[in-house]
């Protein structure tokens, strides 16, 4: 197999210069554009010349360099989600766009600066804090072939697993105390296997996969089961990340 050439980046962004990163040419066209922060390198090792990242408390910007046509793809996040996205070919339009938002900017704020930035229903739920009925809902009306209806409804009818915020992975339903990514992973799962419904544990990993607590003939009886087993602590959903209520239940 014959690899790829390295993409010539000071090409596509002679900002960089022959031997310079991302990182640096972000920082120098934030400080022009007014913020004061520290533009980061992305964690990748992959990406060390061509990413970035500017970071808070709550709050990230990442910023990735094309590799074959000069543009900068953008992700804003906050407490976990990725609220927006947007690709420019501007380095100046990319440092507005990350000094807006890690300035605390909301979403509107943001787009009405930097057109270029996209987001959708959710993310506003997200900014409303309404994001686990708006996902609820998406579910319950949702035509996509993965989503088991009668689960959801059957999930949706108990009040437990209605305040938690539900996601689908591989066909199977899991419920989570947070809204940011990394979701907990201590609540049952349901999983629609062959006409039944298998119900395990995520956090008691083993070699040949999730520790099973049993199996259903339908909806209802998996629901059941999910909810026998709910921790005390279930409740309620927080707006963060499984690392937020990590620090929150060791205080």
């Amino acid at each position: 197999m014959t690899s790829q050439p390295a993409p010539d980046l000071a090409s596509l962004c002679p900002e960089l210069g022959q031997d310079g990163a991302l990182q640096i040419a972000l920082q120098k066209a934030v400080g022009q554009a007014g913020y004061r922060f520290d533009v980061l390198p992305e964690r990748a090792p992959g990406w060390k010349r061509s990413g970035a990242r500017a970071d808070s408390d709550s709050r990230t910007t990442s910023v990735h360099l094309g590799i074959q046509d000069r543009c900068f793809v953008m992700s804003f996040w906050e407490r976990g989600v990725a609220m927006a996205k947007g690709t420019t070919t501007s380095l100046n339009e990319a440092a507005t766009a990350t000094g807006v938002w890690q300035s605390g900017a909301n979403l509107e704020d943001l787009r009405s600066a930097c057109p270029f930035v996209r987001y959708g229903l959710l993310t506003e739920a997200h900014e409303r804090g309404t994001a686990v009925e708006t996902m609820w809902t998406t579910y319950r009306q949702t035509a996509a072939s993965h989503v088991d209806h009668d689960l959801i409804e059957a999930s949706y009818a108990q009040p437990q697993l209605r305040a938690l915020f539900p996601f689908h992975s591989h066909r199977a339903l899991n419920f989570t105390r947070c809204t940011g990514f990394p979701y907990t992973h201590d609540v049952p799962v349901i999983n629609p296997v062959d006409g039944r419904h298998r119900v395990t544990w995520w956090k008691t990993r083993s070699p040949q996969g999730p520790a099973d607590i049993g199996e259903a003939d339908n909806p209802r009886d998996a629901v059941a089961l999910v909810v026998a087993h709910l921790l005390p602590e279930c409740g309620p959903v927080v707006a963060g990340t499984a690392n937020d209520l990590d620090k929150s239940d060791s205080t």
